[in-house]
């Protein structure tokens, strides 16, 4: 083994630390913000409860506002929202967005803690509020594009494609905010389908 490769695997090692560390920070931070609140936590709070100096948390994440956004985004649907719209092409809407709903549904149930943090900052604080709403539109846009996808492959009819993305997202989290089954989504689902379809069944 050259020098050149050794360099390359230490170099390698240190990423994959730095990529731990940093995950370790998120879930640090997002137990304390559940605990005590955004606003009571400081920076400082975390960097000890994780053993780190204060210095290397500002390297990682340049403010808490910024560290909350990595909070959020590591444990919020988006990620698992890209997965099904890149993966599942090859299923119709109607199959893609019932899965979405589902499992959007079940993140929510799973991250509660998380949820209701947000949910719950979000009306005092406008850092939080900010966040939110930067993540959730990045998931209406997401969602948007695919349904895009699908006119352009002439699943579905030509439409305002970023509404029913918005529509669709805004109603499952009333639903689960209301505590009320998933089935009515499913149904406003298949109606919705129904009226932008080329071929409604």
């Amino acid at each position: 083994m050259n020098i050149q490769s050794v360099n390359m695997q230490a170099k390698s090692s240190r990423q994959q630390q730095a990529i731990v560390r940093r995950e370790h920070l998120v879930d640090t931070a997002l137990a304390l913000f559940s605990q005590q609140g955004y606003d009571a936590t400081s920076i400082k709070q975390i960097a000890a409860a994780e053993g780190v100096a204060v210095g290397l948390l500002y390297h990682y994440f340049p403010s808490k506002s910024e560290l909350l956004r990595a909070v959020w985004e590591r444990h919020s649907f988006l990620p698992e929202l890209r997965s099904l719209l890149l993966v599942e092409h090859g299923e119709t809407a109607a199959c893609v967005l019932q899965k979405v709903a589902e499992r959007f549904s079940a993140m929510i149930d799973r991250k509660e803690s998380l949820f209701r943090l947000m949910v719950r900052e979000s009306q005092s604080n406008p850092e939080v509020a900010d966040c939110l709403h930067a993540i959730v539109e990045e998931g209406i846009t997401a969602l948007g594009a695919y349904l895009e996808t699908r006119v352009e492959l002439g699943e579905l009819r030509p439409h305002n494609t970023a509404l029913t993305a918005r529509m669709l997202l805004g109603t499952v989290l009333t639903t689960h905010l209301a505590r009320l089954p998933i089935r009515p989504w499913v149904e406003l689902v298949t109606q919705l389908l129904h009226g932008i379809s080329v071929h409604p069944n």
